[in-house]
């Protein structure tokens, strides 16, 4: 082959990149708008929050002190703070473990200092006590902590016997219930963090993957390897996004203002396997196809088109979960059937023949592919089994029947074993 051509070939497999990487593009922008606002969605996230906090203690501690009479209802407003949580959660069960936990450590601590008295050793039986039996009665983390620090408070500062502990215990009901009453009156947009971090991580296994497709084209080891640490990165993301749905629903659950919004809060639990499928699916992706290059086997370059169109798609849908708070945007319900049908195309096409020639390497890349696309499209809103169906048969009898589309004028074009 001439210089010339070579160099034709290679003008032609940039244009190709370039229309390609259009989603792409739109996702690496969207993380880029992530980095730069950071700090201003923390603020600003984080505002209700305060203004939950600072009203939850001060009525947790004007009906203690007030209404109920206590003298120093200290914990009334600790208990309502800590009930809401600074991270997200589930409220409800924080608020349960808490006042668990202040119960079995006065109790334990009253008794066991009242009849071993008090000091450095008993203390020592006191705490050790509390929390085997906290962790018996509850496996809840709160429930252990808030037992030793309420029999270390029973040893110290309150006389066992004393009444001050039975109204601490009903300081810590008090402040439980507020916090979640004023959670319910002055909510947060419940799912807002959780479409960010859908966003983010649907964004990034877009970036992967089209840096894994340069990187076969390229036969660039050490760029799908810095791919593979990136893909590799996003458990953390993916453990606050399954954090925030699981706050989010409560907050869906015990406020009137979001009832309207069961539907949307159902929808985002629903996605959250598929998304972290993804960011699964792309790791494994990224590791055989790093394998592949280093055993110096080249594909067909139906392979990386493949990787990077999968890519463009998912960063379309990244982009489009980066906006919107609990109830999504309108701009959804026009892309993602736009979306859906470029991915069932993409199924179409994934055939056994992409990985020709390929070794056991590149058929788990094409294999990988094909479960990215089924996760995507469930991302999208179909159901698995609808999902499923839509790629290309690579049996003769598979579990679910065919529907192949063929990308020719957007109908289905049936089966094609």
């Amino acid at each position: 082959m001439t210089d010339s051509r070579k160099q034709r070939d290679r003008r032609a497999r940039e244009r190709q990149r370039e229309r390609a990487r259009a989603g792409v593009k739109s996702a690496a922008e969207s993380l880029r708008r992530f980095a730069v606002v950071e700090r201003v969605n923390r603020v600003r996230g984080s505002s209700v929050f305060a203004l939950q906090c600072a009203v939850s203690a001060g009525l947790a501690f004007y009906i203690a002190h007030n209404i109920v009479g206590h003298e120093q209802p200290f914990f009334a407003p600790i208990a309502a703070v800590i009930s809401l949580g600074a991270y997200g959660g589930k409220r409800a069960r924080r608020g349960l473990e808490l006042v668990i936990g202040v119960a079995v450590g006065i109790g334990i601590g009253d008794l066991v200092i009242s009849q071993i008295g008090e000091g450095a050793w008993q203390i020592t039986v006191a705490v050790f006590v509390a929390m085997l039996l906290a962790v018996f009665v509850d496996k809840g983390p709160m429930v252990a902590n808030q037992a030793a620090s309420s029999a270390v408070l029973v040893a110290t500062l309150i006389p066992p016997g004393d009444q001050a502990g039975w109204e601490r215990m009903v300081d810590a009901l008090i402040g439980g219930i507020v916090g979640l009453l004023v959670v319910a009156v002055i909510p947060n947009s419940p799912l807002r963090t959780a479409r960010r971090e859908v966003a983010s991580l649907i964004s990034k296994a877009a970036l992967v993957l089209d840096d894994v497709a340069q990187g076969i084209e390229d036969r660039d080891e050490k760029l799908i390897r810095e791919a593979l640490v990136t893909a590799r990165s996003t458990q953390t993301g993916v453990d606050e996004l399954m954090s925030s749905v699981g706050g989010g629903d409560e907050v869906v659950n015990i406020s009137p203002i979001y009832w309207s919004a069961r539907r949307y809060a159902r929808s985002m639990k629903r996605i959250l396997v598929p998304v972290d499928n993804v960011m699964r699916n792309s790791r494994v992706l990224a590791r055989r196809a790093e394998i592949m290059v280093g055993d110096g086997v080249t594909p067909k370059p139906d392979l990386p088109r493949l990787i990077r169109d999968l890519s463009d798609a998912l960063g379309n849908l990244g982009t489009l979960y980066a906006s919107g708070g609990t109830r999504g945007t309108r701009q959804e319900l026009m892309e993602i059937p736009e979306i859906t049908r470029r991915l069932q195309v993409l199924a179409g096409a994934a055939d056994l023949s992409v990985a020709e020639d390929s070794g056991l390497s590149g058929t788990v890349v094409l294999a990988q592919c094909r479960s990215i696309i089924v996760d995507t499209l469930q991302i999208c809103g179909m159901s698995r089994e609808s999902a499923m169906s839509v790629l290309q048969p690579t049996v003769e009898d598979p579990q679910f029947p065919p529907e192949v589309w063929d990308g020719r004028d957007g109908r289905n074009g049936g089966e094609r074993a």
